[in-house]
């Protein structure tokens, strides 16, 4: 499931969704940004169904975030366009995620991550953040998980 526009939530099976339709239009400017990749279980039909979702805004994946059950997260990544020669995109495991708090600047955005075994905590383009009382934390990777 491609999620390309803020607003644009949706968690549920796609059969409970939109049967019919049979894709999600990429939109071209945000294919520059860097993507998430939200991994998580639905309920579908009495029973736990794997889900993933590339979702391109910050806002989107937090409003996720917020609405599927923590023990559903089954992982996050972020995927980066790289410019550089080789593999066109860079691909990471987010070990954990925070919503910052409110004394931080709005300039840090409205997500907070730590990559894999990175020990810094960082803003959305990737620069270190210092440490601020009052973060939300609204995923941590299983141990399992970050060791991939």
């Amino acid at each position: 499931m491609f999620i390309t526009a803020p607003g644009l939530v949706q968690h549920l099976h796609p059969s409970q969704v939109a049967p019919r339709q049979s894709h999600w239009p990429a939109v071209t400017l945000s294919m520059e940004r860097p993507w998430c990749l939200l991994v998580y279980d639905v309920s579908y039909n009495g029973r736990k169904v794997s889900q993933t979702s590339l979702v391109a805004w910050d806002n989107t994946l937090l409003d996720m975030l917020t609405q599927i059950p923590v023990a559903d997260v089954k992982g996050v990544a972020r995927l980066d366009r790289r410019r550089e020669p080789g593999p066109r995109w860079a691909f990471n495991w987010i070990g954990a995620l925070w919503a910052p708090s409110p004394c931080e600047a709005p300039s840090a955005g409205p997500l907070l991550l730590k990559l894999g075994d990175d020990p810094h905590v960082r803003d959305g383009r990737l620069l270190p953040v210092p440490h601020a009382a009052g973060r939300r934390l609204l995923y941590e990777a299983s141990p399992t998980l970050e060791g991939q």
